[in-house]
């Protein structure tokens, strides 16, 4: 007696003889809902199912990952998110020696197939709609393309590697309204998708195979990255607690980042403005244009990088980045006499003209956020050492 096929068997089988076995296919723009871990009755019609939903009743995560504009920017700027059901399966807990640019000890690290994804927009007034149990899903199997903002005839998807947050857990627990399910057990953290496309090979077995499961994703589980908000939480007090800042938070958590029109009063600087609305001076010029408009500056006799990027406020880094030109240059040797630079023409500490409309960050240092809310906090980053090419020495202080 033969033994009875697995219930991932039983929906694949009949489709061997189909004549476009392994090849991509027409699918329906949304797939039927599937709200629990049992396989169709062997007895259902198979043909009219999508192939990528063989693991739908097997997923076991939901993730909510952030597309940006541009990927590999120091300050890339979320446009959307996109919901995906995956089918995970536990690989390793990366350890001291086995963790990379993108991982840390301690990280867990999971393999499997996409099932189906949404997109949702970037704005939202309720942070756990993404774990509503139905949503308006694409194709079955991959990543959802949208039109791209500033080019509506070209698509953008979200790409690796990208970060987000993950519920791991059963996901018939998920409520139509959207809420964090109450499962102790299940596991709510960040995460960092690492790799999207084909799990196998061009030929072979995987031919055959990868059209059938879907997108193969790796990703790595980012523990207690994740905090649920309690009453009285701040972004002063959670950025005391967890040894980072209020600006980093704002960055790490989009829906923090919104902003408002304020008009600068007499003695207003860059400086006041930064500290008064918990933010960067960096952060103003980046939601200001107007703030990053440059002057020409020529160099005299013993100006160096150093010398000219404290006489204007700005860093060294910041310097080189206006002057290409200069980018190599050591820090302390002088510039040729009548050298022209480039400087930023307001100064952080320069005031500001008064009635001077800007956009600040809206969430204070001080307001209270909204509580049973989630936020992402930094994980942990090696210290970087920048400029070991630079071997240049300050000059002698005077008298010495």
């Amino acid at each position: 007696m033969s033994e009875p096929l697995s219930p991932l068997n039983q929906g694949l089988n009949p489709l061997r003889g189909a004549p476009l076995w392994g090849q991509l296919v027409a699918l329906p723009t949304a797939s039927p809902a599937i709200g629990n871990r049992v396989a169709p009755a062997p007895s259902q019609s198979r043909g009219a199912l999508p192939l990528w939903l063989a693991l739908q009743p097997y997923a076991n995560a939901r993730l909510c990952l952030f597309e940006v504009d541009r990927p590999e920017s120091k300050e890339p700027i979320p446009i959307r998110r996109h919901v995906l059901d995956v089918f995970l399966r536990f690989e390793q807990v990366v350890g001291g020696y086995d963790d990379t640019a993108l991982t840390d000890p301690g990280d867990v690290r999971y393999s499997g197939f996409l099932c189906r994804a949404a997109v949702l927009p970037l704005a939202t007034s309720n942070t756990f709609d993404w774990l509503a149990a139905e949503q308006d899903w694409g194709t079955p199997g991959f990543r959802d393309g949208q039109p791209l903002p500033w080019d509506p005839s070209l698509l953008g998807t979200v790409v690796a590697p990208c970060e987000g947050v993950i519920w791991l857990g059963d996901l018939a627990l998920l409520q139509p309204e959207g809420v964090l399910p109450d499962e102790p057990r299940a596991q709510f953290s960040g995460c960092l998708v690492q790799h999207f496309g084909a799990r196998y090979g061009s030929g072979g077995i995987g031919l055959l195979t990868q059209p059938l499961l879907g997108e193969a994703i790796e990703l790595v589980l980012k523990p207690h990255s994740v905090l649920v908000l309690r009453p009285g939480d701040t972004l002063t007090l959670l950025a005391e607690r967890y040894g980072t800042t209020a600006q980093t938070l704002r960055r790490l958590n989009p829906h923090l980042e919104s902003t408002q029109t304020i008009t600068t009063a007499e003695g207003d600087s860059l400086v006041v403005l930064a500290g008064r609305h918990g933010t960067t001076v960096e952060t103003l010029r980046r939601l200001n244009p107007v703030l990053q408009q440059a002057e020409p500056y020529v160099a005299v006799s013993g100006d160096t990088l150093t010398s000219v990027a404290a006489a204007f406020e700005m860093t060294v880094t910041g310097l080189r980045e206006l002057n290409p030109d200069y980018a190599r240059w050591p820090r302390y040797d002088p510039f040729p006499i009548g050298a022209e630079l480039l400087v930023l023409a307001v100064r952080p500490s320069a005031p500001l003209q008064s009635g001077q409309p800007l956009l600040v960050p809206a969430y204070l240092p001080s307001t209270e956020l909204p509580a049973g809310e989630w936020i992402v906090i930094p994980r942990r980053r090696a210290s970087v050492v920048g400029d070991v090419w630079d071997t240049s020495t300050p000059p002698p202080e005077p008298g010495v």
